[in-house]
């Protein structure tokens, strides 16, 4: 298999991972390394998923159940042992614990690692200094991107901003490729901004990046009242990358969908102001291709705002972030999923807006599965999705049918343009 396509792979199989932990999944590793492209790439994937399931696992337990690599070296043999284990996996653990789980000391971690008690010191102090700078940063000089990142192509056209500028307050959300905080500007001046950070554990893989800075370069594209603003974009001192956006403080759609139903002229209103802004995204040669809840965000007065455009697919195809696409299984346009059913256009974002649509209605994902693999291959298949009105039958008709038209496997089938489907929508706010 060449580099590219190693890379590929790799970038793929990490980014599933994550999702089946954003989606609840029953998530296990060892599904994830089934057939291993190459040996080499084998122990390297391990290690990654390590430190992506370190952090999820210590999120969702209590601070009194610290997650350690014991676990891991008793799961997978192939680790040996914890004196041997790779120095990146013993630096995340202590991160993960530091951040969200007990706090360990320097001590613990000196006493389990005996044999490499120097190289270990280091590497927990520079961590500690890492953290501090993340939440008190301490002035200095902006730093600069390396060389390698400097060719025009992957450079976003977007101000450069110095992570001394922005104090970090608290974790909003985590993705993909990393974490949201909300933070203020440290200046004392007055609101709140949004820094995404790209994990670090994604600096090593260069299409990665370009990715994370490609959706830097889309949203400084994009200007409309609909869609999250971008202020800047930097380096941290520990070298992550950074995009800072405009804060909403209101919820998402997901997190409101869980506090109460929603009701239809709701779920219309909303649509249609997503439709407004995707359209103008659509308009800029854009295609969103992660449509869903969770990236609905209502400001203080009640608008929509469309976010994480990390996936974004240009439509002329000639940028350089275009690489394959994935998105949210539940949500994922079958083209996304399979190229047997034609490109990513225009559509693949109204199937997204059908998608947001159904589950506001119907308080569920059109597509669930109790395990990655099954919903994908629901996305895949040719079988219909599932009316909104079998799930809530007092749904008008028309309503209904609107949802399973935008959800239609075959592209075609579907409303053509976003445009299209706003002007459906709008005939039917009277309901």
């Amino acid at each position: 298999m060449p580099d590219h396509a190693h890379d590929q792979e790799f970038e793929r199989r990490v980014l599933r991972f994550e999702q089946a932990w954003q989606l609840n999944d029953i998530c296990e590793i060892a599904d994830f390394l089934i057939t291993p492209f190459a040996i080499h790439d084998s122990d390297r994937l391990l290690v990654e998923l390590i430190c992506i399931d370190l952090e999820y696992r210590q999120q969702s337990v209590e601070a009194s159940e610290p997650v350690t690599l014991t676990h891991y070296v008793e799961a997978f043999p192939e680790l040996i042992s914890l004196d041997r284990l790779p120095l990146e996996l013993i630096a995340e653990e202590y991160r993960v614990r530091s951040r969200w789980g007990d706090r360990p000391s320097h001590a613990e971690f000196l006493s389990r690692f005996q044999e490499r008690r120097e190289s270990i010191r280091a590497e927990l102090v520079r961590i500690d200094d890492e953290l501090a700078a993340e939440g008190n940063p301490a002035p200095r000089p902006a730093p600069r991107i390396p060389p390698a990142w400097e060719e025009p192509e992957f450079l976003p056209e977007v101000p450069w901003l110095s992570h001394t500028e922005f104090l970090l307050r608290r974790l909003i959300g985590a993705g993909r490729m990393g974490k949201v905080y909300e933070a203020r500007p440290a200046n004392n001046a007055h609101g709140a901004v949004a820094v995404k950070f790209l994990r670090k554990g994604f600096l090593r893989h260069p299409q990665v990046v370009r990715r994370f800075l490609g959706e830097a370069l889309t949203i400084g594209k994009l200007r409309h009242p609909n869609i999250v603003g971008t202020q800047g974009l930097g380096r941290t001192s520990g070298g992550s990358y950074f995009i800072v956006m405009d804060f909403v403080a209101g919820p998402n759609l997901a997190e409101l969908g869980m506090r109460k139903a929603i009701t239809v002229p709701e779920a219309v209103r909303w649509v249609m102001e997503t439709c407004k802004a995707v359209e103008h995204a659509h308009a800029m040669g854009i295609v969103h291709c992660d449509l869903k809840p969770a990236n609905l965000l209502l400001d203080e007065s009640g608008k929509i705002k469309v976010t994480d455009f990390g996936l974004a697919r240009s439509l002329t195809e000639d940028t350089p972030w275009t690489a394959e696409v994935e998105g949210t299984a539940p949500f994922m346009a079958p083209e996304q999923a399979s190229r047997s059913w034609g490109p990513i256009d225009a559509r693949t974002d109204v199937y997204g807006l059908g998608a947001v649509f159904f589950t506001l209605l119907t308080g569920r994902p059109p597509i669930i599965g109790r395990r990655l693999p099954d919903i994908l291959a629901q996305v895949v298949a040719g079988t219909p999705v599932v009316a909104a009105i079998d799930l809530r039958p007092e749904l008008p008709k028309s309503i209904s049918d609107l949802c399973r038209t935008c959800l239609s496997k075959p592209p075609e089938l579907r409303y053509q343009t976003v445009k299209d489907l706003h002007s459906a929508l709008a005939r039917l706010q009277d309901f």
